[in-house]
């Protein structure tokens, strides 16, 4: 498809905005209202992204798409902020706070067939995690807000962010000066879930688990199934509350559970540690065992490499023992309790409670480099349900037959434009 086609589908949603009808006294009202009517155009434009999908810091295509929407809706546009980033402020009328919202621009890699009618074009490569519905649902977001800009009693900022996939593009953002340029408050931002669609699910603090790679190193050893077993045996002495098998969808599968899943009070995902996996490698100076693990306390994070030491030097394998090596970012978002709480009770005030529910566990297997904005800001991210079990949609990311409920986009505009609206003018 040639820009001439993303002009004509981004023309045809600013049509559709100027004869929106005057706004009421219930701003809620006009954001549903707003939604409603250029719903039919973001699903296009979702549909668009979807067809022609790029890696990390490939990002060409769609980040000229979004800047070309969003300087039509009036905003500033920058681009290029960190490789393909690009970043809409829309000012209000009135001074007060600034609000950032984060969408992700990437695709990934997959050879799993696509099961939509709107098949990437794009060999190999699809969006397989949902991004291409973040996208579009910031710039409805921005689309609905930009007709409130002269009531908006301050700045909100569209962060649209590359290469989230390689856990790079937030950095990259980051250290090309993006908060020099603009001045937020507050920063919110979601991932699709396999949660119905529209359910908005939040959680203070970890969302997800944290992860590392640990690699011990050892003598040149013979008995390397003897030291394998024994290694084995030290790592799975952490094991605690879930059972790993070596399959992850084991696990994953029980999220949704509604007895020890991650909506129930008595989730077995509110503390745990997993070994993923571990491998050992026999060299010709030395043998390095390596080992992937899954864990909820950041404190025991820290202290696992030394209690690993300290077991091999009570061993038979203490003469034998070179170095232990620790790898992996914690790549878990960490909610800022108050604005959690605070955000969740808002989006509940407005929509209903039934739209609005807890986590009270971390989710394994996943990360977000969202953690990086925190580091800044205090904000919230948000997992979005897009699942529909009547029609066979489940909505897990990275699963081969991943595919969202189109409707996920309305709910989305809806609720966080709803949620900026109030947290920047109350």
């Amino acid at each position: 498809m040639k820009l001439i086609r993303i002009t004509a589908l981004i023309i045809s949603t600013l049509a559709i905005l100027s004869c929106q009808s005057k706004q009421s006294n219930d701003p809620h009202q006009d954001i549903v209202n707003a939604t409603n009517t250029i719903y039919d155009s973001l699903v296009k434009i979702r549909r668009d992204i979807h067809k022609f999908p790029e890696l990390s810091l490939q990002e060409e295509r769609t980040s000229k798409l979004v800047a070309t929407y969003l300087e039509r809706l009036g905003l500033e546009v920058i681009t290029d902020v960190g490789g393909k980033g690009v970043v809409g402020i829309l000012k209000g009328g009135k001074q007060g706070r600034n609000i950032a919202w984060r969408a992700d621009m990437d695709a990934i890699r997959s050879n799993d067939p696509d099961p939509v009618s709107f098949r990437s074009k794009h060999e190999g490569v699809r969006h397989g995690c949902g991004h291409d519905v973040h996208t579009t649902i910031a710039l409805g977001i921005a689309n609905v807000l930009s007709q409130q800009k002269e009531h908006l009693k301050g700045t909100v900022y569209f962060i649209f962010q590359p290469a989230e996939e390689t856990a790079t593009g937030a950095k990259a953002m980051i250290d090309d000066g993006l908060f020099d340029t603009i001045k937020p408050d507050e920063i919110y931002g979601l991932h699709i879930g396999p949660e119905a669609t529209g359910v908005i699910n939040y959680k203070s603090n970890e969302l997800f688990a944290y992860q590392r790679s640990y690699k011990v190193k050892f003598k040149s050893n013979p008995d390397t199934k003897e030291l394998e077993q024994f290694m084995n045996s030290v790592l799975n002495s952490f094991n605690r509350n879930i059972e790993f098998n070596g399959s992850p969808w084991d696990i994953i599968n029980q999220i949704g559970d509604p007895t020890v899943g991650l909506g129930s009070e008595t989730t077995i995902f509110k503390d745990y540690f997993i070994l993923q996996g571990s491998r050992l490698e026999k060299g010709k100076d030395a043998t390095a065992y390596s080992a992937s693990i899954l864990e909820t306390n950041r404190d025991l994070i820290d202290s696992i490499p030394n209690t690993i030491k300290a077991q091999i030097l009570n061993s038979k394998f203490k003469d034998d023992f070179i170095t232990i090596e620790s790898s992996g970012a914690d790549l878990t978002p960490l909610n800022d309790p108050a604005l959690t709480v605070r955000a969740a009770d808002l989006l509940s005030d407005i929509y209903g409670e039934n739209k609005v529910k807890p986590l009270y566990g971390q989710i394994p297997f996943f990360g977000e480099d969202f953690i990086y904005y925190q580091h800044k800001v205090p904000g919230v991210f948000f997992l979005l349900g897009a699942s529909n079990s009547e029609e066979g949609i489940l909505s897990m990311p990275h699963t081969p037959n991943f595919v969202v409920d189109e409707t996920v986009i309305k709910h989305g505009v809806e609720s966080f434009a709803s949620l900026i609206l109030e947290r920047i003018n109350n």
